[in-house]
């Protein structure tokens, strides 16, 4: 009766271990496939830091050109602009 027992203990320890030997291995794969997907978006964070570090070390684009400066003072321009009125207003008469 001792040694039918110590059989059912040993074949009961031996199915304790391969279940835990699964249970290990399934969770190693899990692991894994944990890490591989780490990997790739690190990969693609990588690859969108090249590009804005490549964006910003480009050629900064030049200011827009200045409007042309004018001759003529202000004086000028209200004499041109009373000069326009008393044209549109010539005809009139």
């Amino acid at each position: 009766m001792a040694v039918g027992l110590g059989v059912v203990v040993g074949i009961l320890a031996l199915a304790i271990a391969v279940a835990l030997a699964i249970s290990a291995l399934n969770q190693i794969k899990q692991v894994r496939s944990e890490l591989d997907e780490t990997q790739r978006q690190l990969n693609e964070t990588q690859r969108q830091l090249n590009e804005l570090k490549a964006a910003a070390e480009a050629a900064p684009v030049p200011p827009p050109p200045l409007p042309k400066s004018r001759s003529a003072g202000l004086e000028d321009l209200r004499e041109e602009l009373r000069a326009a009125h008393r044209e549109d207003a010539a005809p009139e008469e």
